[in-house]
């Protein structure tokens, strides 16, 4: 009722008072995004998006960002589902794009896989907002959390993700759907297409079966052959969208 309440008042005031009340408004918020009932995450996810149309969604996604290191999964995934949510709600004139990729991309890196998915999607849709040609921003993310000890293959990962051509949407409710997360096993474990999905399910390119951990451990992966072929999957490749290369270019 309190959430409804405050996004009401929120839809009411002039956008000068909204923004100066964005932090307060976002501090009320975070420590409810960990609440595991769905009907108040729901009424968060709405009472966030209701604040991005009264100030910006620039405003209100840099108030957020650092929830991202907050202690609860729920509220690092609930914080990168709301940035998701903005970027299919609002035109991508509304937004710092760039500033997005900083948000996301080191999410990846999560120890927890429902934040890898998150993040996973909300990169695919970041990518769609950028446009072809114009991945730099997201390109430089990964290319800095692939530097990082533990991360190599993230690059291929995101690759993976975008190649599937899928976006995720949001629902009736408010809350983020998920694109189809395929199994690994059904596209061929060590197949360019499964990269993605062995990343979400274990914070590896399918070097470790994602039953082992479901942790981001910082240690040497596996230098096999298919593992080999999988990290050296360059950073540059993201310098298009899949749609923009030839189809040998996707497939290999």
């Amino acid at each position: 009722m309190t959430l409804d309440v405050i996004g009401t008042v929120m839809l009411r005031v002039d956008t000068r008072t909204a923004r100066s009340h964005v932090y307060q408004v976002t501090t009320f918020l975070t420590p409810r995004m960990s609440d595991p009932n769905k009907m108040v995450r729901r009424a968060v996810v709405q009472l966030a998006m209701r604040l991005m149309h009264a100030a910006s969604p620039v405003v209100v996604i840099e108030a957020l960002s650092s929830n991202t290191r907050h202690r609860s999964p729920r509220v690092r995934q609930l914080t990168v589902d709301v940035v998701t949510a903005a970027l299919l709600t609002h035109p991508r004139s509304e937004f710092d794009l760039a500033a997005l990729c900083a948000v996301a991309v080191p999410a990846l890196a999560d120890q927890k896989k429902g934040v890898r998915q998150a993040a996973m999607e909300c990169v695919a849709v970041i990518a769609q907002a950028l446009g072809a040609g114009k991945l730099q921003p997201l390109t430089s993310e990964a290319e800095r959390l692939e530097a990082e000890p533990g991360c190599a293959g993230v690059t291929a990962a995101v690759q993976a993700r975008l190649a599937r051509r899928q976006l995720p949407s949001v629902g009736d409710d408010g809350l983020v759907e998920y694109a189809a997360l395929a199994s690994s096993s059904s596209v061929g474990r060590g197949s360019a297409a499964g990269v993605d999905v062995d990343w979400v399910k274990s914070g590896s390119c399918g070097v470790e079966s994602p039953a082992t951990s479901d942790s981001f451990e910082a240690k040497p992966r596996s230098t096999s052959p298919s593992a080999r072929h999988r990290v050296g999957m360059s950073a540059k490749s993201l310098s298009k969208l899949p749609w923009e290369r030839e189809p040998s270019e996707v497939n290999s």
